[in-house]
């Protein structure tokens, strides 16, 4: 028999390695949740794609384990809100079918083209248009080597979409259309208009009419079709909506909705966010700009796009032992390898880890940069380089917070951390020992979906405006303080992590390994 319950929202998120979809009731409690991953592709290295059908099934079966999860009655269900990865496209032809794999956000095959762009558009005229550095992180510098590379495939493209808009579309949205939250990472929008920059579209040779219309972020966008409900077996014509872009969505999941507040969302990526009531706040390099799922309003952002990648990197290729325990005792590998490193000292011994895997983003903007061990010697263990890995993250989360705080008009006043890290007591103590600041937890940890479920509840009409169903849905769990006794350890680790990653950088040489991985793999 189904549950009874009033009012239920859905939310998605279909992230870079997994979809996760949760129903939620009218004060944030989760009824249920489903979670399905699929895998990236690497064709080269540096290289990052994804089969889109893949994501589609992912998200479909999520859907239906987090409903047969939930467990509660069709009429109750009202809407369904949508977050996806941004700076991620697809191209689709004429019947908006995929010509080629989506192109991720943490794909760097574009470094070249930051010279090619600067040609075309100076990087101050760049940063005032977008708020952001010219990067070969963007889209717009792989759309450029698309239209380079591979301009037959470009040529037949009749549009460029973000996941957001393609799959609300196969869910049943009436039109292609994004909202400026979904769109930062793409490096084309006009933060000023919130809108596409014509300047910047022209100046890499984008045409306009093949890219969507920017709407609103958290309004309805078309009811649940017929087919799509069979597949993800939640009610058909209930309301679709806009969630926004997954850091954005997971601002408004964590309460982030007023200026001084700030969240990291640590999952595959490690994404800052600072709400922002105006452009101008911004006041120094390190942040870049955004519009954020709140209309009419920005953030300020960073990324360090490979925290959770190496993580997973480690379980894959090292964690055999940890992966067999959790199958045998049912329990999480990530859990196990959290506590696994536990086993060496604060510090590790002196290994310092460099997580730069897909470059370095916030403050450097590294596109070159790679991940490495450091300091190595025959006293070092397994657990040593367990959690210098963990160690490392936290390094360069504090890369871009410290920067953010730095840049920022008033700083952060406080900072919340969500995500699926954010589970790990072990792995949040060692961020706020490093970052040395108070980071507050949530009740819901997974604030992305539940974001966008929110947004989901005010597109469909349930609350008038966001700061009604944030005040209703969003509620703080506790705040993890630093540890005094690991202050001098940590400092100074962190400034050999940093030194290491300065010189290295000054000196070229993530340079030549770059020309070097690229020649000849």
């Amino acid at each position: 028999m189904a549950r009874l319950a009033e009012d239920v929202f859905v939310g998605i998120d279909a992230g870079t390695t997994g979809t996760k979809v949760a129903l939620f009731d009218a004060c944030g409690n989760e009824l249920g949740a489903g979670y399905c991953e699929y895998p990236c592709i690497y064709p080269h290295p540096g290289w990052v794609e994804q089969d889109v059908e893949q994501v589609w099934k992912g998200i479909c079966r999520a859907s239906r384990a987090a409903r047969a999860a939930a467990n509660v009655a069709d009429l109750a269900i009202r809407s369904l809100g949508f977050s996806s990865q941004r700076g991620s496209f697809i191209l689709l032809d004429e019947q908006e079918r995929p010509l080629a794999p989506a192109v991720l956000w943490n794909d760097s095959r574009a470094k070249d083209m930051e010279r090619v762009l600067m040609q075309r558009i100076a990087p101050e005229r760049y940063r005032h248009i977008t708020g952001m550095p010219l990067s070969g992180s963007w889209a717009i510098a792989k759309l450029a080597w698309l239209l380079q590379n591979r301009h037959e495939l470009m040529q037949r493209a009749r549009y460029i979409c973000n996941g957001q808009e393609y799959f609300l579309r196969r869910l049943g949205a009436d039109v292609l259309e994004t909202d400026p939250s979904a769109l930062t990472l793409n490096g084309m929008l006009d933060i000023r208009k919130l809108d596409w920059s014509e300047e910047v579209c022209q100046a890499v040779g984008i045409d306009q009419t093949r890219l969507p219309r920017v709407g609103r972020p958290g309004t309805m966008v078309g009811r649940l079709s017929k087919a799509a409900a069979e597949e993800t077996t939640l009610p058909a014509g209930i309301a679709l909506s806009r969630g926004g872009g997954d850091q954005q969505c997971a601002a408004v999941g964590a309460g982030v909705i007023k200026q001084g507040l700030a969240e990291v969302t640590i999952g595959t990526a490690a994404m800052l966010v600072a709400h922002l009531e105006d452009p101008a706040l911004v006041i120094g390099s390190a942040p870049y700009i955004g519009g954020h799922a709140v209309a009419g309003k920005w953030d300020a952002e960073g990324g360090d796009f490979s925290i959770g990648s190496c993580l997973k990197w480690w379980r894959d290729n090292f964690g055999q032992i940890e992966r067999t325990r959790a199958e045998k005792e049912g329990t999480n590998v990530y859990d196990i390898l959290v506590d696994s490193a536990r086993e060496a000292p604060a510090g590790s011994r002196g290994v310092i880890f460099h997580p730069f895997f897909a470059g370095q983003v916030t403050p450097y903007y590294d596109t070159t940069a790679r991940g490495a061990f450091l300091g190595l010697g025959l006293d070092h263990d397994r657990a040593c380089l367990l959690r210098a890995v963990l160690e490392g993250c936290a390094c360069e989360v504090r890369f871009m917070v410290d920067g953010m705080a730095r840049d920022l008009k008033g700083g952060i006043s406080e900072l919340r951390v969500t995500g699926g890290a954010s589970r790990s007591e072990q792995f949040m103590q060692v961020h706020a020992d490093i970052l040395r600041r108070p980071i507050v937890l949530l009740r819901h940890r997974e604030c992305t979906v539940l974001g966008a479920s929110i947004l989901g509840a005010v597109g469909g009409g349930h609350f008038a405006s966001i700061d009604d169903a944030v005040q209703a849905m969003v509620a703080v769990d506790r705040t993890v303080e630093p540890d005094p006794a690991t202050a001098d350890i940590y400092s100074q680790l962190f400034e050999v992590f940093r030194l290491c990653y300065e010189i290295a950088s000054q000196a070229g040489l993530y340079s030549a390994i770059y020309e070097l991985q690229r020649r000849f793999f």
